[in-house]
């Protein structure tokens, strides 16, 4: 799925495109602003998201075949929670407590 396909998906849902364009943009800024911040994201029943160093490590180059080693680096790291797993897990969305619209 898209970014253009969760627009029309929150479309089918009662909201006009221009305004489920709008959150879409609003909630991924929010959460990359966040984590650029070098805060965590945790959504319940969801996951989170969060920024991992990463050691550099040896590799080989494989047309000189000298050895290098890699920068150390940021990484964004997504772990999902429990009621997502399971859902994943045995294919029911109704496990998600965060699907239930009220």
């Amino acid at each position: 799925m898209q970014r253009k396909d969760l627009v029309l998906a929150l479309a089918d849902m009662d909201y006009y495109k221009s305004q489920a364009d709008t959150v879409i943009n609003d909630v991924f800024r929010l959460i990359s602003e966040t984590l650029i911040n070098g805060e965590k994201v945790t959504i319940r029943g969801f996951g989170s998201f969060e920024v991992k160093e990463r050691k550099g490590h040896l590799f080989s180059d494989p047309r000189t075949k000298e050895l290098r080693t890699s920068d150390d680096y940021l990484s964004v790291v997504f772990k999902p929670g429990d009621n997502l797993k399971s859902a994943i897990r045995e294919r029911d969305p109704s496990k998600l407590s965060i699907l239930n619209r009220t």
